[in-house]
């Protein structure tokens, strides 16, 4: 039973930062703390997209990365 609660928890979690990945780059101002170098050669407004654009997709990441043992301990407690 607990881990049942355990997975649908850390899904819930891991589905929460997920879609809420652009709300959360901007409320905790990750974008201007991405290095993007890589990128020298844009302009002021596409430099500033693609540093948000690269900050939601690190956020959607971790998401996952905390939704995906969930989603194993759901195929191990219902199989």
């Amino acid at each position: 039973m607990t881990l049942k609660i355990i997975a649908f928890v850390l899904i819930l979690v891991g589905a929460i930062i997920n879609y809420g990945a652009k709300l959360i780059v901007k409320w905790m101002n990750l974008a201007e703390k991405i290095d993007a170098k890589e990128a020298a050669e844009l302009t002021g407004e596409e430099f500033e997209q693609y540093k948000l654009t690269k900050a939601i997709a690190r956020v959607k990441v971790a998401g996952v990365l905390i939704m995906l043992p969930g989603v194993f301990l759901i195929f191990y407690t219902f199989r």
